[in-house]
């Protein structure tokens, strides 16, 4: 069952697992948060202040490819966090319910290439670690790439991804699957992968556009809708926090303009926000469906 529409693409979702949070983590500005309550809640803010942060991918069709977005963590992975190491998630299977298998994918793209938006690029088969999507081609950008694996001795080290390039990323490119690109990137006449630089310096996003509709997959651009108010408000580690806030704001301009879904990575239901222009002023809301803000 496909879980938001754009034009003529269903977009699926596939949980790998969730993560309870408290807004706390973001934010303990109550005007700030008063101020936005009317729309956060009760989808992205419950009565406790808490949400939950999601680990998912999405699946849609458009062009006659079937694309898949952001491949989680990964079963049997070691990692430093508890709630990621070594997982035995029915992911496949859950997969399957959306009416895809790991063949039909076309394309994978990774919107960069932290453990849980690279995971499922692999799977460990009699000791190695192999394709999951054997048929696909898998999108990454190159300065992310290169930041992860040939030119990571520049770049800080950050505990939570030690050798996830090694697991899900270079099986990938041995198996020659892997595309590699740069700048504003066409895959097919309605999907364009473009720069969006800040969480990690060559983060990417997805833009599709079906039927005259536009969304955009965002990554981790933002983990929470208040960052779109809000631009400045750090979460994880971003590699540039003042590039980040910059994208966040472009964010926001895109969605008006083209009255666009942004469809995060780790939203909850309804899993997207949509900006609309009122007079001089930007307003967010939590959206579902192209009627959502009439």
């Amino acid at each position: 069952m496909s879980v938001l529409t754009v034009g003529e693409a269903q977009i699926h979702r596939v949980e790998e697992l969730r993560i309870p949070n408290t807004i706390a983590y973001f934010t303990e500005d109550e005007d700030l948060l008063a101020a936005n309550r009317h729309w956060l809640a009760p989808h992205f803010l419950d009565e406790n202040d808490s949400f939950d942060l999601v680990f998912q991918s999405w699946i849609f069709e458009a062009d006659d490819r079937v694309v898949l977005v952001d491949p989680c963590t990964g079963n049997g992975k070691p990692h430093p966090v508890p709630f990621f190491d070594n997982l035995e998630v029915p992911f496949i299977e859950r997969m399957s319910e959306t009416g895809y298998r790991p063949e039909d994918i076309d394309l994978v793209v990774c919107s960069h290439l932290h453990h849980d938006h690279c995971g499922w690029n692999t799977q460990l088969r009699d000791g190695k670690w192999m394709p999951t999507f054997p048929n696909a081609r898998y999108i990454m950008r190159r300065s992310e790439f290169e930041r992860w694996g040939p030119q990571r001795d520049r770049h800080p080290v950050f505990d939570y991804n030690e050798s996830v390039f090694e697991r899900s990323v270079q099986p990938v490119v041995d198996a020659g699957l892997a595309e590699l690109v740069s700048g504003s990137h066409r895959l097919t006449a309605g999907i364009v992968v473009e720069p969006a630089p800040g969480h990690t310096l060559g983060h990417q996003m997805l833009h599709l556009v079906s039927g005259g509709q536009h969304a955009f997959f965002t990554g981790d651009c933002f983990h929470h809708p208040i960052q779109l108010v809000e631009p400045a408000i750090p979460f994880g580690d971003a590699e540039d926090l003042e590039q980040a806030i910059a994208m966040r704001r472009k964010l926001v301009e895109l969605s008006a303009d083209n009255g666009a879904l942004l469809i995060a990575a780790h939203l909850p239901a309804p899993y997207a926000v949509r900006a609309r222009r009122e007079g001089g002023d930007l307003h967010l809301a939590a959206a579902g469906t192209q009627e959502d803000l009439k």
